[in-house]
């Protein structure tokens, strides 16, 4: 009998010792994609494996309330299928019911690895149903470059993660993100074509980020409506091997207290490829540190260094504030644009920016704080900056450093700004614009200083409802000077209210539509007939130095007539009429100037020579006109417009072209002799 409990118990022995221990058995389900109950596991990534290896239809894998993680080997590995598609899915998400799950682990080597998978979904709602993420994945390593909590690795396509809670502790170490696009070593794909989406992303060294491969770049993804908060460096970083789209929209980055680092930033972009990237309708609430460092803390809201030649980067629709004091902050920037050596395109449209708070410190002469700075030095950049509210009301710091709304550092790159709204705290260090480190609190000396640009942009305070929702309110409800000119392709403002087709606001916050005042205008053009062709109409102050009110570009119907509508008039007072077309002389109305009433002005530059400020019209066929021939527009007909003319002719342009006069489509002899009579005239703008 002994020698038979002896026999039981070392059976009994070698089974446990070499066979797992299933703690966790029944606690996942695999489910066809209807739902249909195929098997029962004891982990994650048992089910997964289970999958074949080639699928040819959707599966779920359903984790249930009795589920801990005790049988996971982490990480998570979730690694190559074939035969998925559209249809052919793989979801991971909590069972109906199954709410507060965690999966939770501090490995050095991450939480779950979607490794050169595809279409594959982690979402983080209960039964897939629902708005809000519930089940938590977490990371709890305090240390190591790869503690990321969920990564997609190895060129995995059209992937998604959705509505999970994902929180990373490794503020303090160098490298690992809570959410990671990372390397593809050798499949050509990259890790593109998925999407983050209605997550709340807390904590790492950055919340998410990009660091793919040069050979083969992540492309097309996109970071949607999460919130991410409490990270320490970066709370979105593309750093390198971006290609194609990349869409960053509808999130929200705040920080409560923040952490011990000197440079955090909510958006970074740093790509080393070309990429076409959108950062759009997000909200940048305090980027904060702890730091007292007295020499390098900086704070941004988006930064942009070392884009790529022909890489497009656009910025529309968002709301940056900063009015975090930030202890001994050296500089606090709302958009920073940065590059010395490649030619690449910003876009910055619509944005609302805030900048506040105490400085304490700085340097002489530096610029501590700004909503918008550029110190791109490359010619061949463009900066496209338009419809942008811009505060800056922070204040503070050594004698001598400057505060500004914005600052343009260098002018080299090709700007086209125009339509925006800046304000900063008046003072000794407070400056609406800079510009190459010259201070402008007056708008007609500033639109000198960068003229051509920025001749319908305004300097004025606005009310947004509070520090941290920078929706207009009060009193910039309707305030003519907030109105702006469309930009095609921008539809909406940052809640999705449509934006209006010819007055829209500046800002990311579209409000009740002006109330707009109505020129009917009846114009000549000496040469060109029909008269079907653009002009741009201004109205200005009938007082030196005649300040620019409003300018608008309007079509000329075949008769020469317009209704331009102005929404910054005022009715009674005395306004100038200018009329400009593309190879005409600027053309003035007469002396004193023109008043609307009850809205409405109606005025004909044609009835008589008089209706223009000296007189400067030609009569062609009973109709005074505006003189042609001012191809270069710089006011006057002479040679070098002639010498362009004839040119052109000599070449045989056609085609819709400044030297074309007569608007005939074809620069021949007939152009010519229009410019050299009026140069043989000296004809001239003619102006108060």
């Amino acid at each position: 009998m002994k020698k038979y409990y002896l026999f039981l118990f070392s059976i009994t022995f070698l089974m446990v010792i070499n066979c797992p221990v299933f703690s966790q058995a029944n606690s996942i389900e695999l489910q066809d994609g209807g739902g249909t109950f195929i098997s029962s596991h004891s982990s994650i990534e048992e089910a997964y494996n289970a999958i074949p290896s080639t699928i040819t239809q959707a599966y779920i894998i359903e984790i249930l309330a009795a589920y801990t993680g005790a049988s996971e080997l982490f990480p998570i590995d979730l690694g190559l299928k074939t035969g998925h598609s559209t249809t052919n899915t793989i979801t991971i998400r909590p069972d109906a019911g199954n709410t507060g799950e965690i999966i939770s682990s501090g490995n050095t080597a991450g939480i779950i690895n979607i490794n050169d998978a595809d279409f594959v979904t982690i979402d983080g709602r209960p039964g897939g149903t629902g708005t809000t993420p519930d089940l938590e994945i977490r990371n709890t390593a305090t240390t190591g470059t790869n503690s990321n909590t969920v990564s997609l690795l190895g060129g995995s396509t059209n992937c998604a993660v959705r509505y999970c809670k994902l929180f990373n502790a490794t503020q303090g170490s160098a490298g690992p993100r809570t959410f990671e696009f990372g390397a593809s070593a050798s499949n050509v794909s990259g890790n593109s074509d998925n999407v983050l989406e209605n997550c709340l992303i807390s904590g790492g060294r950055s919340g998410i980020g990009c660091d793919g491969t040069t050979a083969n770049p992540n492309r097309n993804n996109k970071i949607i409506n999460n919130t991410v908060t409490d990270f320490a460096f970066t709370g979105i970083w593309l750093l390198t091997a971006v290609a194609s789209d990349w869409l960053i929209e509808g999130n929200l980055i705040d920080q409560v207290t923040g952490y011990n680092i000197t440079n955090p930033t909510a958006i970074n972009i740093g790509s080393t490829l070309s990429a076409n990237v959108i950062i759009r309708k997000n909200k940048i609430l305090d980027v904060r540190s702890t730091s007292t460092s007295l020499t390098g803390l900086t704070i941004r809201g988006i930064a942009s260094s070392a884009l790529s030649a022909g890489a497009t980067l656009t910025i529309e629709n968002n709301f940056i504030s900063q009015t975090a004091n930030n202890n001994n902050v050296i500089s606090t920037y709302g958009i920073l644009m940065t590059g010395t050596v490649n030619a690449y395109t910003a876009n910055i449209y619509y944005n609302s920016i805030l900048i506040g708070g105490t400085q304490t410190t700085g340097a002489v002469n530096r610029i501590v704080s700004a909503g918008i700075i550029n110190n791109t030095t490359v010619a061949a950049a463009v900066f496209n900056i338009k419809n942008n509210i811009v505060i800056n009301t922070r204040s503070g710091g050594v004698t001598g450093v400057k505060h500004a709304a914005v600052a343009y550092n260098d002018l080299n790159p090709q700007l086209n700004i125009d339509y925006n709204c800046y304000f900063a705290t008046a003072g000794a260090d407070g400056y609406h614009a800079l510009v190459d480190s010259t201070g402008y609190n007056n708008i007609d000396n500033y639109r000198a200083a960068i003229s051509p640009n920025e001749q319908n942009s305004r300097f004025k305070n606005v009310s947004f409802v509070s520090t941290t929702d920078l929706h207009l309110t009060g009193a910039s409800i309707g305030d003519p000077d907030l109105s702006a000119r469309p930009i095609s392709g921008i539809t909406t403002d940052i809640d999705g209210q449509i934006r209006s087709t010819s007055f829209p606001y500046k800002g990311a916050d579209e409000s009740t539509p002006f109330t707009l005042k109505t020129l009917n205008l009846t114009v000549n053009l000496e040469a060109c007939s029909p008269m079907q062709d653009t002009i741009s109409v201004s109205l200005r102050n009938t007082t030196a130095p005649y300040g620019l009110i409003e300018m608008t570009k309007v079509y000329l119907s075949s008769t020469g007539t317009a209704t331009v509508n102005f929404v910054k008039a005022v009715d009674g007072v005395s306004y100038y009429i200018v009329v400009n077309h593309r190879n005409s002389i600027e053309t003035w109305s007469k002396l004193g100037g023109e008043v609307f009433t009850g809205g409405v002005l109606n005025y004909n530059f044609t009835t008589a020579a008089s209706q223009a400020f000296g007189n400067n019209m030609v009569n062609v066929g009973g109709k005074w006109s505006n003189y042609t021939g001012d191809v270069t527009q710089d006011g006057i007909v002479d040679g070098a417009d002639g010498a362009l003319i004839d040119n052109d002719a000599s070449n045989f342009v056609t085609g819709y072209v400044p030297t074309d006069l007569n608007c005939d489509s074809i620069v021949d002899g007939s152009d010519a002799a229009f410019a050299d009579n009026n140069a043989s005239n000296f004809v001239a703008v003619a102006r108060p």
